[in-house]
């Protein structure tokens, strides 16, 4: 068997698992705040005809890297790939956990890093995973363990309304935005070709990304939309998607730094 290129793996000061254990001890002892170990969380799952499965999970650690880039106090753990992706497992290839698993890994990885002196913060790449981690942080939170999260995806709702056609009905899933997120990160990823045309039919409660609906009620995708997408797609452009991961890793690293500086004393605040 021939020795994979090192070129394939994770490497640079910013790289959790690129460290060895004694610069990690090293890491986590220096300093009145603890170190932010950032795990980024997502998918493997439909993203309609055009778009990659493993979608959320590459942009939730795009994000993450590029908010840890030349931050001396942050490392980014190898990415939690899987998650709770029920919805979507009437389309082939979709890989999920249960909600309980799915937290259940989240909290034991969490624990360890709290435990060895880092404060751990959740990058969440995907929809669906987003409830199972407040239950997750939660969790943590009864273990005496500080731990926080996000879907870098909610913090830029204002850039999107900024910079897509109808940022209310055109972003969902394999939607407007992370079509255009992709156009930018991983151009060569994207289908132009099978971009499918029109919208989501209507549905109630709403399930588009910003609506916020106040009903919730569990649904697969298939029932919504034939193809699994949910948005307008064919509004996405590589100019939107950089704007609006530009945004996502800048907004994401203010909210870290302020994670930190709030909650990464070395007590329990």
């Amino acid at each position: 068997m021939s020795r994979p290129a090192i070129d394939h793996f994770p490497k640079g000061k910013s790289s959790f698992a690129w460290m060895t254990s004694p610069d990690a001890e090293r890491l986590a002892a220096g300093g009145s705040h603890r170190p932010v170990a950032l795990l980024p969380t997502g998918a493997v799952e439909q993203h309609g005809p055009h778009l990659p499965m493993g979608l959320d999970i590459w942009l939730a650690s795009a994000v993450a890297n590029g908010v840890a880039e030349g931050q001396e106090g942050m490392r980014v753990c190898e990415p939690f790939a899987y998650g709770s992706s029920q919805h979507h497992r009437a389309f082939a290839g979709t890989m999920s956990l249960s909600p309980q698993t799915f937290i259940a890994v989240l909290v034991d990885l969490c624990a360890c890093l709290w435990e060895d002196g880092f404060l751990p913060v959740i990058i969440n790449g995907h929809g669906g995973n987003r409830a199972a981690i407040q239950v997750a942080i939660t969790t943590l939170g009864r273990q005496r363990v500080v731990s926080a999260g996000f879907s870098y995806f909610d913090l830029i709702a204002d850039v999107a309304a900024e910079v897509l056609p109808d940022h209310a009905g055109g972003t969902g899933h394999a939607c407007a935005l992370e079509t255009s997120l992709m156009m930018h990160v991983i151009p060569q990823s994207v289908r132009e070709d099978m971009i499918p045309e029109g919208t989501t039919p209507k549905s109630w409660p709403d399930p588009h990304l910003y609506a916020g609906p106040a009903v919730t009620v569990w649904r697969p995708f298939e029932q919504i939309r034939d193809n699994g997408v949910i948005g307008t797609p064919s509004e996405a452009s590589p100019a939107a998607g950089q704007r609006l991961f530009e945004a996502a890793v800048e907004r994401s690293r203010q909210t870290i730094l302020k994670i930190q500086s709030e909650y990464g004393q070395r007590s329990i605040p």
